[in-house]
């Protein structure tokens, strides 16, 4: 399992570096496009690891129901959050919740507020979106 995990991150880094190798100006030598593309290469991997850093912190503080048509792309030390979230959460707390993650210097949020028509997914105890965990006590008044 391992082994073909490390051969298919392999095969996907040689696909990158060729493809930026590919599409750098021919102007240069060939020494000078490979270094281009290792560059490129590694501000992709970069890019992406970071996006997917923000998206796991705000999963882990606001929840998967809150934030599941949330998205992040990170590029140059910004990070812009952008897609539908529910009312009750604030976009200001998004965005700071997405600053403290290493690597970011800014972050933007561009959110709508999720529409009624998607409904909350169910719980995984198999209760009702929005029941109640537990009933209070009847009062005899």
């Amino acid at each position: 399992m391992i082994k073909s995990g490390i051969a298919v991150t392999t095969l996907a880094a040689a696909g990158l570096f060729v493809f930026f190798f590919a599409s750098n100006s021919d102007d240069v030598g060939n020494a000078d496009k490979a270094k281009q593309a290792a560059l490129d290469v590694g501000d992709a991997v970069r890019d992406k690891g970071v996006a997917g850093l923000v998206d796991l912190r705000l999963k882990t503080k606001f929840g998967f129901e809150a934030t599941r048509f949330l998205h992040a792309y990170f590029d140059q030390g910004a990070v812009v959050v952008y897609g539908m979230a529910p009312e009750s959460l604030d976009s200001e707390a998004i965005r700071a919740e997405a600053a403290k993650t290493p690597g970011v210097d800014a972050a933007e949020v561009l959110i709508h507020p999720r529409p009624a028509s998607i409904t909350p997914l169910p719980s995984l105890t198999g209760d009702k979106p929005g029941a109640p965990t537990e009933t209070a006590p009847e009062s005899d008044d």
